[in-house]
């Protein structure tokens, strides 16, 4: 059955002048709400409940004063303050009440407080009220049952603090058990003292029974060194598992970068050829810069053989017009006419006209003749095409590495080898440290089970030793009865730890994916023997929380918190003051529906934009009581809670 608040009563505290508060308890809507305006008094509410329960601690004496209830501003303060809380489990009752007094001599003044009052069912149990404070709501737990919007960021820059995991291990009660591990130690001592100077113990009685002590403290020591290289060896192979995900990201930048580092070996590799052919080509120009103009020849041969042909065409037709006027007759058997024999002359003019010399026809003809040879000759430069067909290979070529190159290096910025070869070589360290822990965890086991016979003999001995007389037999009974209690103590206590740690981390865990924007992404939390947090990814990463965005560590550290108040023993009420000022919708969302989840009572302090509407209508199937402060007067510093709904 889980603690619940019934009721708060305010006696000019603060901006209350007098104000009752009565919840209503269901055994299944656990949640109630007050509205507030900012300065209103919500936090005024919640440090009044945490003063009752813990007086100085909360606010100091010189500081208190400020407290009681002024009024109008040109007012006297009270001089009586007081503030009372009801709660219920199991039944019962407690009550719990804190009152201040502000003695006035002359101009100055000065509180005093008187110790708590504590009830149970009606019977006030005794003038210490702390102790009966302390095992109902203990202080250390203070921080998991009341908060505000501010712890919830303070917890998501804690990462491992001394304090933090004290605190942390109070909620647990694991300081108890040392402590009854400590007394089991020093009963031990004792009676091993008394087993050493009692009457009738013989000297190799007491040789034995002291190198009993020594090999029981080795065996501690070794225990203890053993339950430290487990620690280490989680830390470490963490610390592995991260290189391990880090060096897993890098893999596909790694073998881009490798295929960089070919690239660039095969551009040198056909830059180098490129030179040399370009050398080859350079060569050949000097050798033979003819072959640069084969197609002018080529169409100057074409066009003199053209032209020869013509001539010579000419030439003939002129010889025979010339002897169709010479002939008396025509072909056709009639004399030429006038019109006739002057066409054929002025055709013989016109041929005439384009006749060539004989001796410019011979030298264009040698001309031809030896540009035709030098046609022939070219098969002696045919290589020169050639390469510069493969020049024109090896530039695309290079030119496609080159932008091959470029694309690589801009999918791998910021990743270059010196940053590969670090974290691969993190990888290789973490691994080798793993493995030296596990071996330094086996050799010490060994070195345990070892010793532990040889104990087991030795007190045999002892025993043996003991039964000399009835004191020392009795004595030696009582020191293995406190050996046993002691060794049982050391294996509850890690049993315990071990047990929380799980707890804790499956509460959290559960919690965190209720209320993250990405429950799809993460397996759960996982909290170290330190308690520093992490986020493991369905992928098996783990993520630090400075990695998350600002929503997301809130959601970590508010999983956090109620995770620890689910699984202490004293399952108490959450009293939240603005919780979700810094969150977004959709973070506000998944958290106001997580709560409904919890074992333990809910009271949220809010303003009407902490829950809008629609958030609010998710809590009403779940809430028995809704209230509101209201200003009393606007020149009067005085607030009033009523009932809205119920």
């Amino acid at each position: 059955m889980t603690l619940r608040l019934k009721q708060i009563r305010l006696t000019n505290w603060k901006c209350y002048p007098s104000q009752n508060i009565t919840f209503n308890l269901h055994p299944h809507r656990k949640i109630q709400i007050i509205f507030g305006n900012n300065g209103h008094g919500k936090t005024s509410l919640m440090a009044a409940i945490l003063w009752c329960l813990y007086g100085g601690d909360i606010v100091s004496k010189e500081t208190l004063k400020t407290y009681f209830y002024r009024g109008k501003g040109d007012s006297s303060p009270a001089i009586e303050m007081r503030v009372e809380l009801n709660f219920t489990k199991n039944d019962k009752n407690y009550f719990i009440s804190r009152t201040a007094k502000l003695n006035v001599n002359g101009s100055t003044s000065y509180p005093s407080v008187e110790e708590a009052l504590f009830y149970e069912d009606g019977t006030m149990k005794g003038s210490n009220s702390r102790e009966y404070i302390e095992a109902l709501l203990p202080k250390s737990i203070r921080d998991f049952f009341c908060f505000d919007g501010l712890k919830i960021e303070q917890y998501t820059q804690i990462t491992q603090t001394k304090e933090a995991k004290e605190a942390i291990e109070k909620v647990l009660g694991i300081p108890e058990l040392r402590n009854l591990r400590d007394d089991a130690e020093k009963a031990l001592q004792e009676l091993e003292n008394r087993l050493n100077k009692a009457e009738g113990t013989s000297q190799p009685l007491r040789d034995k029974t002291q190198q009993l002590r020594e090999l029981e403290e080795e065996i501690d020591l070794k225990q203890g060194q053993r339950k430290n290289a487990k620690d280490e060896g989680k830390n470490a192979m963490i610390i592995h598992q991260d290189a391990q995900e880090k060096a897993a990201q890098i893999k596909s930048l790694r073998e881009k970068l490798e295929e960089i580092h070919n690239l660039e070996k095969k551009r040198i590799g056909l830059q180098t050829q490129l030179n040399n052919l370009q050398k080859s080509i350079d060569s050949w120009l000097k050798k033979a810069s003819i072959p640069l103009l084969i197609n002018f020849v080529q169409e100057m041969v074409d066009d003199w053989q053209v032209t020869s042909l013509k001539s010579t065409y000419k030439t003939n037709s002129t010889a025979v017009l010339k002897a169709i006027l010479d002939d008396e007759s025509c072909l056709c058997g009639r004399c030429l006419d006038k019109n006739s024999r002057d066409f054929i002359l002025q055709q013989i003019a016109e041929l005439e006209s384009l006749e060539v010399d004989n001796t410019t026809r011979i030298e264009k003809e040698q001309l031809s003749i030896d540009l035709q040879g030098i046609i022939r000759d070219n098969a002696k430069f045919s290589n020169y095409s050639q390469l510069l067909l493969q020049r024109d290979h090896l530039e695309e070529e290079i030119e496609e590495v080159n932008q091959h190159i470029k694309q690589l290096k801009q999918e791998s910025t910021g990743i270059d080898q010196d940053s590969v070869r670090e974290i691969w070589r993190k990888v290789d360290e973490s691994e080798r440290k793993v493995k030296e822990i596990e071996e330094r965890s086996e050799r010490l086991q060994k070195d345990i089970e070892t010793k532990e016979k040889e104990l087991e003999n030795l007190r045999k001995e002892v025993e043996i030793l003991a039964r000399e007389n009835q004191t020392t037999l009795m004595l030696s009974n009582q020191v293995k009865m406190a050996r046993g209690l002691k060794n049982a103590t050391n294996e509850l206590i890690e049993w315990h730890i071990d047990n929380s740690q799980k707890m804790i981390t499956q509460v959290t865990s559960d919690r965190y994916l209720q209320v993250t924007n990405k429950p799809e992404e993460y397996r759960g939390v996982e909290i170290t023997p330190e308690y520093t947090l992490g986020i493991r990814t369905i992928t098996g990463k783990l993520l630090h929380p400075d990695v998350l965005s600002a929503g997301e560590k809130e959601a970590l550290a508010f999983a956090f918190i109620t995770g620890l108040n689910q699984i202490t023993d004293a399952c108490v009420p959450l009293i939240m003051d603005t919780p979700f000022g810094h969150l977004d919708k959709e973070h506000r969302k998944n958290i106001i529906n997580s709560l409904p989840n919890l074992n333990s009572q809910v009271i949220i302090l809010a303003t009407d934009r902490d829950l809008s509407d629609p958030l609010l209508n998710l809590l009403r199937p779940h809430t028995t009581d809704i209230f509101k402060i209201h200003r009393l007067t606007a020149d009067e510093d005085a607030s009033v809670i009523e009932m809205m709904e119920s």
